[in-house]
């Protein structure tokens, strides 16, 4: 994004900021004149898409149909999200114009079955998602899970603003300088889930994201109580 943009787009807020105090000013007025404005109340709305902002208008939340997930909206900025599956619902935002979270639905009928997904998500600051609660479905699979992860500490704003404009060459090294890190990935460290398998169990990983404690009920068969060392090597395991 150029300055002269970035330049318009301060100034425009600003302006908006005034408006919108000059218009509480007015407000103030008419209420000490003794007059009293009242809502207008809409028995419908039919939209496609609603930002909600803050006094100065900054971005705070989006209620949108499925096409609110091609943008992903970082320190005030949007930028095109690289893969989000389309999906209607909320993304809310933080104090600084961030995504922070969000709860999105979508499903339809295709030629292999029923498709459906439906997911409530937190996310780190400037970060992915640390908490996921989430159904899915295709076709005869299902899984229904919840699931807590640790995220690096390099913030997804500072990468995006870096892959503004560059060339593929060019990305894909900035993006191996992000995720190449020792710390570069987000690590999930427990779920509780109904697998597709149809089994469900409870799994609880190290920091490094390596499974440490298996406890699992197949979707016929015993329930298995396992735990791991470091290298994956099961060193007791119920039943026997």
């Amino acid at each position: 994004m150029s300055e002269t943009v970035i330049e318009a787009l301060a100034a425009a807020r600003a302006a908006y900021e005034r408006a919108i105090e000059a218009l509480r000013l007015a407000e103030g007025a008419a209420r000490e004149a003794g007059i009293e404005a009242t809502p207008e109340v809409v028995e419908e709305l039919t939209v496609k898409r609603i930002n909600v902002v803050e006094d100065d208008g900054t971005l705070r939340m989006i209620i949108g149909n499925s096409t609110m997930g091609r943008t992903a909206p970082m320190r005030g900025r949007a930028f095109e999200h690289p893969g989000r599956n389309p999906m209607a619902g909320l993304l809310f935002v933080n104090d600084e114009g961030t995504e922070c979270g969000g709860l999105g639905f979508a499903g339809r009928r295709t030629g292999d079955g029923k498709v459906q997904w439906g997911y409530f998500t937190f996310d780190d600051y400037e970060q992915n998602e640390c908490f996921r609660l989430g159904y899915g479905r295709e076709g005869g699979q299902t899984e229904k899970f919840l699931e807590f992860s640790d995220q690096p500490e390099w913030s997804l704003a500072d990468l995006l603003e870096e892959l503004d404009g560059v060339d593929p060459v060019t990305a894909a090294a900035i993006q191996e300088r992000y995720f190449g890190q020792a710390d570069g990935l987000g690590r999930s460290r427990l779920r509780l889930a109904r697998e597709e398998d149809g089994s469900v169990g409870l799994v609880l990983r190290d920091a490094r994201g390596r499974d440490r404690l298996r406890f699992v009920v197949p979707a016929d068969g015993e329930p298995q109580l396992e735990a791991l060392d470091a290298d994956g090597v099961s060193r007791s395991l119920l039943p026997d």
